[in-house]
């Protein structure tokens, strides 16, 4: 896949719960457990899976590019699961699983994008 490296890295790290989420930073003892909450200020605690799946800003992506392709997806609980059944579509050609993978490396990467931005350039979107 022609993916830049920056997004690769990114996405290595993602699974393997490495990016600085809130409950990573309280982990490593930089913020406190009272500013847990997500900062899309939906109320839950901010994890990896929270913020890529279940926050209504994700879930609403997720729901806009599986329409756009036209399937029906059931949305996994953990962010492993999710990728791996985005990218291995049961029951699709083999040669469609590397765009599905694209897909989801660029619905990750805007997600962690709009969360930057939201908490540096305080800007807020809109599901």
């Amino acid at each position: 896949m022609h993916i830049p490296l920056k997004v690769s890295v990114f996405v290595w790290r993602l699974l393997r719960n490495r990016l600085p989420t809130k409950d990573n930073l309280l982990r490593r003892h930089i913020i406190h457990a009272n500013d847990l909450a997500c900062v899309t200020g939906c109320g839950a605690s901010e994890t990896a899976t929270h913020l890529f799946i279940v926050c209504d800003l994700a879930y609403t992506l997720w729901v806009l590019v599986w329409n756009w392709i036209r399937l029906s997806m059931v949305p996994p609980c953990q962010l492993r699961d999710h990728f791996i059944q985005v990218s291995f579509m049961a029951g699709m050609p083999r040669g469609t699983h590397s765009f599905f993978k694209v897909i989801w490396f660029v619905c990750v990467r805007v997600i962690w994008k709009e969360h930057n931005n939201h908490i540096f350039k305080d800007t807020v979107s809109t599901p």
